[in-house]
């Protein structure tokens, strides 16, 4: 099950995160000085393919890539 956070810099950029484990995010977080804003418990998987940046360790799935046309 993925986990959620929004997150800001120092000059109040705000970062939206996506991954498996709430420890991956506080880790990712805790590398590049962002503080944790909130943690949504559910996000709309849309909103989680255009808007949040997946910082797991491993690849990101499946259900959160963008969909595009098949073109030969």
């Amino acid at each position: 099950m993925a986990v959620f956070a929004n997150a800001k810099d120092k000059e109040n950029k705000r970062f939206y995160l996506v991954a498996d484990m709430v420890e991956e995010i506080d880790s990712y977080c805790e590398e590049r000085g962002l503080e944790i804003i909130n943690r949504p418990e559910y996000v709309e998987p849309g909103m989680v393919s255009h808007h949040f940046d997946w910082v797991g360790k491993r690849n990101r799935p499946a259900i959160f890539k963008i969909s595009t046309t098949y073109t030969k």
